[in-house]
């Protein structure tokens, strides 16, 4: 029994009921196996279950749409561009995290350009936010005060959000209610006023950033089609290193292009580029380096790599990546991922992370995303390179002579803050 009337069901296997839309969180830093979005996931369980209870459909039938179900060599950006386009409501989970995170607004806003042209009545139903995660006072405004209007008079749920009423079970009886209204919520605008599939914008920020606009890069040593040996794999190599596939056809999007996805999920404006042109944008930016080991086949390759290694600083993160199931290239790529693995020991890295199987890269992005943030949080210089730094006077400490500008550095200080590991970096405490 629904309490909806006789309507019946209009989502088909190409349509859900409800786009779920939250905003991804860093792993943890104690163990990033740990899975910080699972009470997402929770949530979205339970309200899929309450609905096809409502409409009877069997358990398999898919009534909701959440990112985390995606395979891992899809398109993600097409993938959500999709499923904008064929469910029937969008619920976001408001939090102060989704208020300042560019993916979840742009999938926001792609939706809300779909109800523009959609030629149903009440559109603007289609849209029902939930309160994840309470708002403080000003971030609160005419459009969020609507995820209050869901359940306002459900205990807990204004004063803590919907995830600690999920999380506790002393609020389990709030929870279901707040389920219940939800479900029923969706169920009533889907099948009354039920929008024809569309074309929606593609989310804004899966188009990558300039480097200028950048708050975090992703830089590709890999060779390109004419530098690679001819026996390898044509769908691995293309005209352009960003463009390399190191899992061929079981990936949809090139290597870099996941990492730009999962920092853009994390709210970073993304800039990729290749190994050859990367300039400056490692020193200026938190980044991943992905290094196929086959760029150092050759001598070139390897003294270049070596360079560029040896001034590396400490938020760029290196992955080396090697297809494990190419049984004609895996041994031999082996070896020239043990000599990346010297090349970082002898230029005094920490010894870089390897993976072989997709899933592995597609899995550990969001940890390595995190810690090259964290990184340059906590070593990169405070002023930008290139400017001088602005000594402070100190009791007992002589000022600098010879030819030094006053007031400025003395020849040799290390403008990227990228010193041998264990030193300060660019800028002490006290200059912070």
């Amino acid at each position: 029994m629904t309490g909806i009337g006789a309507a019946a069901p209009v989502a088909t296997e190409s349509s859900t009921y409800f786009f779920l839309s939250y905003a991804h969180s860093a792993p943890m830093l104690e163990d990033p196996r740990l899975d910080p979005d699972k009470w997402v996931k929770v949530f979205f369980d339970d309200l899929s279950a309450e609905i096809r209870r409502r409409i009877s459909a069997p358990d398999d039938r898919r009534v909701g749409f959440l990112d985390a179900q995606l395979h891992s060599g899809a398109d993600w950006a097409e993938a959500l561009t999709e499923a904008l386009g064929n469910t029937q409501v969008f619920v976001p989970l408001y939090s102060p995290g989704y208020l300042s995170n560019s993916w979840p607004l742009g999938e926001l806003e792609s939706f809300r350009r779909r109800l523009k042209a959609a030629p149903v009545a009440e559109k603007y139903r289609h849209i029902v936010p939930v309160l994840w995660i309470p708002l403080p006072s000003w971030a609160q405004s005419a459009e969020t005060r609507e995820a209050f209007e869901l359940a306002g008079d459900v205990p807990g749920y204004a004063e803590n959000g919907l995830r600690a009423l999920c999380m506790l079970a002393s609020y389990r009886t709030a929870y279901d209610e707040v389920l219940r209204r939800l479900a029923t919520e969706v169920t009533q605008i889907a099948q009354r006023h039920p929008l024809p599939p569309s074309v929606v914008p593609r989310v804004a920020e899966a188009q990558h950033a300039s480097l200028a606009d950048a708050q975090f890069v992703v830089v590709v040593a890999a060779p390109t089609l004419a530098e690679a040996p001819a026996d390898r794999d044509p769908e691995v190599y293309t005209e352009r290193s960003e463009q390399w596939r190191p899992f061929g056809r079981a990936q949809a999007l090139p290597a870099a292009n996941y990492v730009a996805s999962t920092a853009e999920r994390l709210g970073l404006a993304t800039y990729i580029t290749s190994f050859a042109d990367a300039g400056d944008a490692m020193v200026r930016c938190p980044s991943v380096l992905l290094i196929d080991p086959w760029v150092v086949r050759d001598s070139a390759g390897e003294h270049d790599l070596a360079l560029v290694l040896k001034r590396l600083p400490r938020w760029v993160i290196p992955l080396v990546v090697l297809d494990d199931s190419d049984p004609h290239t895996a041994a031999v790529g082996a070896r020239y991922a043990d000599r990346v693995a010297r090349m970082l020991g002898v230029a005094n890295r920490p010894p870089a992370k390897r993976v072989g199987q997709l899933s592995e890269f597609v899995q550990i992005m969001p940890e390595l995303v995190t810690e090259a943030r964290r990184q340059y949080l906590k070593n990169a210089p405070v002023l930008p390179p290139g400017r001088p730094r602005v000594r402070r006077p100190q009791l007992g400490r002589p000022e600098p002579s010879g030819n030094l500008t006053a007031g400025t550095e003395p020849a040799g200080t290390d403008p990227a803050g990228t010193e041998p590991a264990g030193t300060e970096p660019a800028g002490t405490e006290e200059e912070r």
